[in-house]
């Protein structure tokens, strides 16, 4: 009955999108192909691959061939080609039709290929979340079938988006791990990966650029460059060229950086099979480099093509953003008023939209053009245009209402900032350097209640011998530090206590009133404040550092539970504790 859901499901899919098969053909034809092998089917599909009219026939004679012997596997990699070779959204609907056909299959290769293949073209569509959201259930199948293969190319897709999101230095550590991975594969197989292997030394040369190391960059650049003249089609060549230019332009070697990438757009033209971000990144780029050169008009013109593509393609990444700041720049040195202001609210459009998906990016934005500044040269346009031209009235009524939202804005940032401050000073000047206790109970018990009377133990189904036993071994554990083991469970506690893990769950909700992570985390949290207070050398420790030597496995892990007890993050913490060291020579 689940089987005949499941072909049902598929059917309507299928059926919805117009048709089973995305093109005409000729069905007379499929039946004489599916008589051959799965291999040549395959095989004469991959040589049409950029013919979509011939390879659809031998897409569904595969397909045919695998209905007509009842194998779900190969259907799924029938409809997988023919997904490959159909327009996005029927390929969308391809890929859900093989998830439903193999979700219950025990398969290294499915479900998990539909799901990476819906990330990929998820992410072309600039729909990161639900692309990662894909390569995070890819990520589970691969690891549960041991796809070692698929668990490298889900990886290498994170870093795509991680490096979109501006994750440099950790996008620049799994580039670095899968250029090793496929250069093993590459030398070992006689070399018969080297397309994926040239793929990762063109994502490391990228990387390399993202986190300025320029050297590393060409040096992975000519590897590649090598590597894909002697390859049969020149496998990325052209994008190795669009590399080396941004690398020429970060040394400032600017005619080598445009002969570059002129040569990109000259080899790929108007094809239509190359993602459209490599040519929005070259317009880019020669937009840069003509204006260092100071030839204002061509960068303009370049850089219009790139807010054109952005807003066309919707894809708001971080590094086109300076694309906004130079035609802001470049107008005002033409003096002209109305292209300003025009650029300074797409500049604020762009801001509002990749916020939503890359909220990093405010911690990294141009001080010249941070939201007090932009208010700032918003007004004195807004003045300027006053004195001079009355008749814009529609145009200083729109720039006033942005003005008003984002001075509310920065009023929320202040008061934000006011009440860290608060919280900050709280736990400064504590006498007993505890955590304040508006902000989260206190993280032990008073000694002198393991001296009351036994009436005065919480009553909660267990001996109180049993219960008075285990406080105090609660007492020793924290005044040995047990807490700052990254490994503490409460199972392992509980066998150091010689009791079992209910009773000592119990007594610690009753007796601390929170769980047991709750307990082991603010505990941590508690020394560290302490120790960040009394140690200089420990203040000099990154964030993750200090995590590791508390006991915190991540980096985030630590941060959430440091602001979950004192309302603050840890970077803020150090950064004011430091601030107020110095100003009051403690």
């Amino acid at each position: 009955m689940k089987n005949f859901i499941i072909k049902i499901s598929v059917f309507f899919i299928l059926f919805i999108s117009g048709s089973f098969y995305p093109q005409d053909i000729n069905l007379a034809e499929t039946g004489v192909l599916s008589q051959k092998s799965y291999t040549e089917l395959s095989e004469a599909y991959n040589l049409q691959i950029n013919d979509s009219v011939e390879s659809i026939n031998y897409a569904n004679a595969y397909l045919e061939k695998a209905k007509n012997d009842n194998d779900v596997i190969k259907q799924a990699d029938g409809y997988y080609m023919i997904a490959e070779i159909s327009e996005k959204s029927k390929a969308l609907l391809y890929a859900d039709s093989i998830i439903r056909l193999t979700i219950d299959k025990e398969n290294i290769k499915y479900p998990a290929e539909a799901h990476i293949f819906k990330a990929r073209l998820l992410g072309a569509q600039g729909r990161y979340r639900k692309s990662m959201e894909e390569l995070v259930i890819a990520n589970s199948h691969a690891n549960k079938n041991g796809n070692i293969d698929q668990q490298y190319r889900i990886k290498y897709f994170i870093g795509l988006l991680k490096n979109n999101l501006g994750e440099y230095k950790e996008t620049l550590d799994i580039f670095k791990s899968i250029e090793k991975y496929y250069k093993n594969k590459f030398e070992d197989d006689n070399h018969k990966n080297r397309y994926n292997y040239i793929k990762s030394i063109y994502a490391l040369g990228n990387a390399y650029n993202d986190n300025k190391n320029y050297d590393s960059a060409y040096y992975q650049n000519r590897r590649g460059i090598g590597l894909s003249l002697k390859s049969e089609d020149s496998i990325l060549y052209p994008n190795f060229l669009l590399s080396s230019g941004v690398t020429h332009y970060y040394t400032k070697q600017y005619q080598s950086a445009i002969d570059s990438i002129i040569k990109f757009k000259n080899i790929y033209g108007n094809d239509n099979n190359i993602s459209k971000i490599y040519f929005t990144t070259s317009d880019l780029y020669l937009g840069k480099i003509y204006s260092e050169q100071n030839k204002i008009d061509k960068s303009i013109d370049y850089l219009k093509k790139v807010d054109s593509a952005t807003f066309a393609q919707k894809n708001f990444f971080p590094n086109l953003r300076s694309a906004y700041e130079i035609l802001i720049k470049s107008y005002k040195q033409k003096g002209d008023i109305e292209k300003q202001l025009y650029y300074i609210d797409r500049l604020l459009k762009f801001d509002s939209i990749s916020g939503k998906e890359f909220k990093h990016l405010y911690k990294k934005i141009n001080e010249e053009y941070s939201t007090p500044n932009l208010i700032h040269k918003k007004q004195e346009i807004i003045d300027s245009l006053k004195k001079n031209n009355k008749s814009k009235i529609v145009v200083l009524i729109i720039l006033s209402s942005v003005s008003l939202v984002l001075i509310l804005i920065l009023v929320w940032n202040n008061r934000k900032k006011r009440t860290y401050k608060k919280r900050f000073l709280d736990l400064l000047h504590q006498s007993s350097n505890a955590i304040p206790k508006e902000i989260n109970p206190p993280l032990t018990i008073d000694k002198k209640e393991l001296k009351e009377d036994k009436k005065d133990i919480i009553d909660i189904g267990i001996s109180d011998i049993i219960v008075s036993d285990i406080l105090k071994n609660l007492e020793e554990f924290e005044e040995n530090q047990g807490f700052l083991n990254s490994n503490i469970t409460i199972n392992e506690l509980s066998k150091e206590f010689k009791t079992n893990s209910k009773y000592l769950s119990k007594v610690i909700n009753a007796h601390k009133n929170k769980g047991f992570s709750s307990y082991i985390n603010d505990l941590r949290v508690d020394f560290v404040i302490k120790k960040l207070k009394s140690n200089s050398k420990f203040r000099k420790y990154t964030i993750k550092a200090i995590a590791n030597e508390i006991g915190f496995n991540t980096t985030e892990a630590f941060s959430k539970s440091f602001y979950k007890s004192t309302g603050i993050y840890p970077s803020f913490f150090l950064k004011q504790l430091e601030k107020e060291l110095k100003d009051h020579e403690i």
